[in-house]
Protein backbone atom coordinates (compact mmCIF):
# COMPACT_ATOMS: atom_id res chain seq x y z
CA UNK A 1 0.00 0.00 0.00
CA UNK A 2 2.85 2.04 0.69
CA UNK A 3 4.62 2.15 -2.70
CA UNK A 4 1.15 2.60 -4.10
CA UNK A 5 0.61 5.47 -2.24
CA UNK A 6 4.08 7.31 -2.76
CA UNK A 7 3.89 6.82 -6.69
CA UNK A 8 0.23 8.23 -6.26
CA UNK A 9 1.07 11.24 -4.65
CA UNK A 10 4.34 11.41 -7.37
CA UNK A 11 2.31 11.06 -10.12
CA UNK A 12 -0.05 14.30 -8.89
CA UNK A 13 2.71 16.32 -8.28
CA UNK A 14 4.35 15.83 -11.42
CA UNK A 15 1.17 16.51 -12.88
CA UNK A 16 0.59 19.65 -11.19
CA UNK A 17 4.18 21.17 -12.55
CA UNK A 18 3.66 20.35 -16.14
CA UNK A 19 2.87 23.62 -17.72
CA UNK A 20 1.39 21.63 -21.07
CA UNK A 21 -1.47 19.97 -18.09
CA UNK A 22 -2.15 23.71 -17.06
CA UNK A 23 -2.56 24.98 -21.11
CA UNK A 24 -4.05 22.20 -22.49
CA UNK A 25 -6.40 20.80 -19.85
CA UNK A 26 -7.39 23.91 -17.30
CA UNK A 27 -6.71 26.94 -19.39
CA UNK A 28 -8.16 25.97 -22.39
CA UNK A 29 -11.71 24.67 -21.21
CA UNK A 30 -11.97 27.34 -19.07
CA UNK A 31 -10.66 29.93 -21.49
CA UNK A 32 -13.07 28.95 -24.05
CA UNK A 33 -15.98 28.76 -21.49
CA UNK A 34 -15.22 32.78 -20.86
CA UNK A 35 -14.88 33.11 -24.50
CA UNK A 36 -18.02 32.01 -25.70
CA UNK A 37 -20.40 33.00 -22.83
CA UNK A 38 -21.32 36.30 -22.32
CA UNK A 39 -23.81 38.13 -20.15
CA UNK A 40 -26.10 38.32 -22.35
CA UNK A 41 -25.94 34.87 -24.26
CA UNK A 42 -25.20 33.25 -20.76
CA UNK A 43 -29.45 33.26 -20.50
CA UNK A 44 -30.60 31.77 -23.63
CA UNK A 45 -32.42 28.76 -23.28
CA UNK A 46 -31.18 25.20 -24.64
CA UNK A 47 -31.94 22.11 -23.97
CA UNK A 48 -34.24 22.73 -20.83
CA UNK A 49 -31.20 24.64 -18.88
CA UNK A 50 -29.38 28.09 -19.90
CA UNK A 51 -25.94 28.40 -21.92
CA UNK A 52 -24.21 29.07 -19.36
CA UNK A 53 -24.83 26.03 -17.26
CA UNK A 54 -25.23 23.97 -20.59
CA UNK A 55 -21.59 25.20 -21.95
CA UNK A 56 -20.02 24.69 -18.68
CA UNK A 57 -21.02 21.18 -18.59
CA UNK A 58 -19.54 21.04 -22.21
CA UNK A 59 -15.97 22.21 -21.11
CA UNK A 60 -15.62 20.48 -18.37
CA UNK A 61 -16.12 17.59 -20.26
CA UNK A 62 -13.80 18.79 -22.91
CA UNK A 63 -10.60 19.07 -19.83
CA UNK A 64 -11.52 15.98 -18.54
CA UNK A 65 -11.24 14.42 -22.03
CA UNK A 66 -8.03 16.24 -22.59
CA UNK A 67 -6.31 15.28 -19.27
CA UNK A 68 -7.27 11.64 -20.14
CA UNK A 69 -6.78 11.36 -23.81
CA UNK A 70 -3.88 14.03 -24.50
CA UNK A 71 -1.85 14.57 -21.10
CA UNK A 72 -2.44 10.54 -20.25
CA UNK A 73 -1.24 8.71 -23.40
CA UNK A 74 1.79 11.65 -23.91
CA UNK A 75 2.90 10.51 -20.49
CA UNK A 76 2.27 6.91 -20.66
CA UNK A 77 4.11 6.41 -24.30
CA UNK A 78 7.21 9.19 -22.94
CA UNK A 79 7.61 6.64 -19.82
CA UNK A 80 7.66 3.33 -22.10
CA UNK A 81 10.21 5.33 -24.59
CA UNK A 82 12.72 6.17 -21.51
CA UNK A 83 12.46 2.83 -19.75
CA UNK A 84 10.90 4.18 -16.82
CA UNK A 85 8.60 1.42 -16.81
CA UNK A 86 10.91 -1.53 -17.19
CA UNK A 87 12.90 0.49 -14.23
CA UNK A 88 9.78 0.93 -12.24
CA UNK A 89 10.01 -3.52 -12.09
CA UNK A 90 12.86 -3.48 -10.09
CA UNK A 91 11.43 -1.56 -7.48
CA UNK A 92 8.60 -2.56 -4.68
CA UNK A 93 6.25 -1.39 -6.94
CA UNK A 94 4.05 -3.63 -8.46
CA UNK A 95 2.78 -3.63 -11.84
CA UNK A 96 -1.12 -3.73 -10.56
CA UNK A 97 -0.01 -0.68 -8.16
CA UNK A 98 1.43 1.17 -10.95
CA UNK A 99 -1.50 0.64 -12.86
CA UNK A 100 -3.62 2.01 -10.06
CA UNK A 101 -1.38 4.92 -9.18
CA UNK A 102 -2.23 5.74 -13.27
CA UNK A 103 -6.03 5.75 -12.20
CA UNK A 104 -6.34 7.40 -9.24
CA UNK A 105 -4.06 10.26 -10.48
CA UNK A 106 -6.43 10.60 -13.66
CA UNK A 107 -9.35 10.58 -11.27
CA UNK A 108 -8.22 12.95 -9.04
CA UNK A 109 -6.86 15.34 -11.56
CA UNK A 110 -10.57 14.65 -13.70
CA UNK A 111 -12.43 16.05 -10.46
CA UNK A 112 -10.15 18.67 -9.85
CA UNK A 113 -10.98 19.87 -13.83
CA UNK A 114 -14.72 19.91 -12.93
CA UNK A 115 -14.11 21.44 -9.47
CA UNK A 116 -12.44 24.43 -11.31
CA UNK A 117 -14.42 24.94 -14.54
CA UNK A 118 -17.67 24.41 -11.70
CA UNK A 119 -16.57 27.34 -9.77
CA UNK A 120 -15.36 29.76 -12.61
CA UNK A 121 -19.04 29.25 -13.51
CA UNK A 122 -20.90 30.18 -10.70
CA UNK A 123 -18.40 32.69 -9.66
CA UNK A 124 -17.74 34.39 -12.81
CA UNK A 125 -20.70 33.88 -14.94
CA UNK A 126 -23.55 33.40 -11.93
CA UNK A 127 -24.31 29.43 -12.87
CA UNK A 128 -26.78 28.75 -9.71
CA UNK A 129 -28.28 25.19 -9.57
CA UNK A 130 -29.32 22.81 -6.35
CA UNK A 131 -26.28 22.00 -3.99
CA UNK A 132 -27.39 18.46 -4.71
CA UNK A 133 -27.57 18.61 -8.52
CA UNK A 134 -23.86 20.20 -8.75
CA UNK A 135 -22.44 16.75 -6.73
CA UNK A 136 -24.37 14.81 -8.97
CA UNK A 137 -23.06 16.10 -12.30
CA UNK A 138 -19.56 16.38 -11.14
CA UNK A 139 -19.69 12.66 -9.65
CA UNK A 140 -21.13 11.68 -12.92
CA UNK A 141 -18.35 13.51 -15.10
CA UNK A 142 -15.88 12.45 -12.35
CA UNK A 143 -17.44 7.97 -12.38
CA UNK A 144 -17.60 8.94 -16.46
CA UNK A 145 -13.92 9.77 -16.96
CA UNK A 146 -13.00 5.84 -17.11
CA UNK A 147 -13.13 5.42 -20.44
CA UNK A 148 -11.27 7.86 -21.94
CA UNK A 149 -8.57 6.95 -19.62
CA UNK A 150 -8.58 3.59 -21.07
CA UNK A 151 -8.35 5.47 -24.30
CA UNK A 152 -5.32 7.22 -22.27
CA UNK A 153 -3.73 4.38 -22.08
CA UNK A 154 -4.10 2.88 -25.65
CA UNK A 155 -3.15 6.01 -27.15
CA UNK A 156 0.12 5.73 -24.93
CA UNK A 157 0.99 2.51 -26.77
CA UNK A 158 1.72 4.67 -29.95
CA UNK A 159 5.28 5.10 -28.58
CA UNK A 160 6.40 8.52 -30.71
CA UNK A 161 3.36 9.44 -32.23
CA UNK A 162 1.42 9.28 -29.12
CA UNK A 163 1.54 12.69 -28.82
CA UNK A 164 -0.22 13.86 -32.55
CA UNK A 165 -2.23 11.11 -31.94
CA UNK A 166 -3.42 12.00 -29.03
CA UNK A 167 -4.57 15.65 -29.83
CA UNK A 168 -6.11 14.75 -32.78
CA UNK A 169 -8.53 12.28 -31.26
CA UNK A 170 -9.15 14.77 -28.20
CA UNK A 171 -9.79 17.56 -31.07
CA UNK A 172 -11.76 15.20 -32.94
CA UNK A 173 -13.94 13.80 -30.75
CA UNK A 174 -14.20 17.09 -28.75
CA UNK A 175 -15.51 18.42 -32.13
CA UNK A 176 -17.63 15.55 -33.45
CA UNK A 177 -19.19 14.74 -29.81
CA UNK A 178 -20.68 18.10 -29.38
CA UNK A 179 -18.76 19.50 -27.28
CA UNK A 180 -17.85 22.74 -28.73
CA UNK A 181 -21.33 23.68 -30.64
CA UNK A 182 -24.54 22.18 -29.51
CA UNK A 183 -25.40 19.18 -31.16
CA UNK A 184 -29.21 20.72 -32.18
CA UNK A 185 -26.75 23.36 -33.92
CA UNK A 186 -25.26 20.96 -36.06
CA UNK A 187 -26.21 19.95 -39.22
CA UNK A 188 -28.70 16.56 -39.59
CA UNK A 189 -25.57 14.38 -40.31
CA UNK A 190 -23.30 15.65 -37.59
CA UNK A 191 -25.91 15.38 -35.29
CA UNK A 192 -26.80 11.34 -36.22
CA UNK A 193 -22.75 11.18 -36.11
CA UNK A 194 -22.60 12.76 -32.98
CA UNK A 195 -25.05 10.18 -30.93
CA UNK A 196 -22.21 7.67 -31.54
CA UNK A 197 -19.24 9.26 -30.40
CA UNK A 198 -18.11 8.54 -26.84
CA UNK A 199 -17.79 12.29 -25.77
CA UNK A 200 -21.71 12.86 -26.80
CA UNK A 201 -22.41 10.07 -24.67
CA UNK A 202 -20.39 11.15 -21.81
CA UNK A 203 -21.96 14.50 -21.54
CA UNK A 204 -25.34 13.76 -22.37
CA UNK A 205 -26.29 12.47 -18.74
CA UNK A 206 -24.59 15.63 -17.39
CA UNK A 207 -26.98 17.72 -19.35
CA UNK A 208 -29.96 15.94 -19.05
CA UNK A 209 -29.68 16.18 -15.13
CA UNK A 210 -29.46 19.96 -15.82
CA UNK A 211 -32.63 19.94 -16.96
CA UNK A 212 -33.94 17.27 -14.49
CA UNK A 213 -34.44 14.82 -17.40
CA UNK A 214 -33.95 10.87 -16.58
CA UNK A 215 -30.68 9.18 -17.09
CA UNK A 216 -30.78 6.97 -20.93
CA UNK A 217 -29.47 3.78 -19.86
CA UNK A 218 -28.34 3.80 -23.75
CA UNK A 219 -25.78 6.81 -22.83
CA UNK A 220 -23.94 4.33 -19.93
CA UNK A 221 -24.36 0.75 -22.38
CA UNK A 222 -22.34 2.94 -25.00
CA UNK A 223 -19.48 3.93 -22.79
CA UNK A 224 -19.41 0.79 -21.06
CA UNK A 225 -18.75 -0.58 -24.77
CA UNK A 226 -16.61 1.75 -25.46
CA UNK A 227 -14.30 1.00 -22.33
CA UNK A 228 -14.56 -2.55 -23.09
CA UNK A 229 -12.89 -1.70 -26.65
CA UNK A 230 -10.57 0.56 -25.46
CA UNK A 231 -9.21 -1.95 -22.72
CA UNK A 232 -8.93 -5.13 -25.02
CA UNK A 233 -7.31 -3.19 -27.67
CA UNK A 234 -5.00 -2.13 -25.25
CA UNK A 235 -4.09 -5.59 -23.83
CA UNK A 236 -3.86 -6.75 -27.28
CA UNK A 237 -1.38 -4.52 -28.51
CA UNK A 238 0.67 -4.63 -25.54
CA UNK A 239 0.93 -8.20 -26.20
CA UNK A 240 2.03 -7.93 -29.28
CA UNK A 241 4.91 -5.49 -28.47
CA UNK A 242 5.94 -7.64 -25.06
CA UNK A 243 6.82 -10.57 -27.49
CA UNK A 244 8.16 -8.15 -29.74
CA UNK A 245 10.72 -6.59 -27.18
CA UNK A 246 11.19 -10.49 -25.73
CA UNK A 247 12.15 -11.39 -29.38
Amino acid sequence: MKPLLAQWKAEILRTVRDRRFFMLTLLMPIGFYLIFISEEKGTLAIAGTTWNAYFMVSMATFGVVGSSVNTLGVRLAAERKSGWVRWLRTTPLSPVAYALAKIFTQLTISLGIVVAIFLVAHFDQKVSLPSVRWLEIAAWLWIGSIPFAALGVLIGLAGNAAQVLGTLVYLSLSLLGGLWTPVQALPRSMQELARYMPTYRFAHPAWDMLSGRPLHLSDIGILILYTLFFVLTAAIIQKQLDVQTEA
